[in-house]
């Protein structure tokens, strides 16, 4: 386990948003506040980060499929704690539960293997789960302590008590009779809501923790241009969804009427790129992990 200590340089924050609300009187949905973010394989540094979460209190943990590498950031980006696992191959899906401990899913292994908040090694779960390294694990946890892991290739989600008990598995549906649901990645919200994001039929399905339907979100209602890509995020109040071309992000309440349509090409850049990994802060922050550049970017939440 290591630890380091040395500072992030946390970027300035952009002016463009800035000026438009000063000479409008408008509030942007998102206000791009700054990076933060350092290149490598070593402890507090970003090689190949593949998932991002926040806990309770802002802090951000990434897990790294290059070093290998779990880490947990301050909300300014201010490394706190990295640890290696020899045993971690391929880390995919990262999750906190209330009491800081840190649940990590690895396919190539077919586990989520949770750590205590100091980053030992508690133990692993694999009922149920599969050994696949193409496929996709994604977990949650929900205020209770239930965890959920949802096999992406199966189209199944697999319920764990606080005690690590495995009480339920289940395949997400919706209500419309021999509908098939090619569901392709799982967000899960404090109350144990889940959403799957279905990118061929355009959608978001939302589930309560038991599994059962409750409603959908229709990405391309209306005639709107929205294509859903695989990285989903998700709050007690709003749904988060990057767009198939990498730049834009979608925002919709819970009940599904749309919140926001945002670019975030001014930071990303404009060329094509595959969806980042996003999350959201409970200290009304959007974040995104910018993987081919090794750095996290933070938004202010203004809604």
């Amino acid at each position: 386990m290591a630890l380091l200590l040395g500072a992030f340089g946390l970027a300035g924050c952009s002016q463009g948003p800035a000026r438009v609300e000063a000479q409008t009187g408008i509030v942007a949905p998102l206000t791009y506040i700054g990076q933060w973010g350092a290149k490598g394989s070593g402890p507090g540094q970003l090689d190949d980060p593949t998932c991002i979460a926040t806990d309770s209190l802002g802090d951000i943990y990434l897990a790294d499929d290059g070093s290998h590498f779990v880490h947990k950031f301050g909300p300014d980006g201010m490394p706190h704690l990295s640890f290696q696992d020899p045993a971690l191959e391929a880390p995919q899906s990262i999750a906190i539960d209330s009491g800081g401990a840190i649940y990590v899913t690895d396919a190539a292994r077919g586990t989520v293997t949770i750590y205590l908040p100091s980053g030992i090694r508690l133990r692993s779960l694999r009922g149920g789960l599969r050994v696949n390294a193409k496929n996709s694990l994604d977990v949650s946890v929900d205020d209770d302590g239930r965890i959920y892991v949802f096999d992406s290739e199966l189209r199944r989600v697999y319920t764990y008590t606080s005690r690590f008990r495995l009480i339920r598995e289940w395949q997400p549906a919706a209500n419309v009779p021999n509908q098939r649901i090619r569901a392709a990645a799982m967000a899960g919200a404090p109350d144990g809501s889940l959403y799957f994001v279905d990118p061929e039929a355009n959608r978001i399905l939302h589930f309560d923790g038991d599994g059962h339907f409750l409603s959908e979100i229709e990405a391309g209602a209306n005639g709107a241009g929205r294509k859903l890509s695989d990285q989903i995020a998700a709050s007690s109040q709003f749904v988060f969804a990057m767009d198939d071309n990498g730049h834009m992000l979608h925002v919709w309440n819970t009940d599904g009427t749309l919140k926001t349509d945002s670019d975030l090409t001014p930071e990303l850049g404009q060329s094509r790129r595959p969806a980042p990994p996003i999350a959201v802060s409970p200290r009304k922050e959007f974040l995104v992990l910018d993987t081919p550049e090794g750095r996290v970017l933070r938004y202010r939440i203004n809604f």
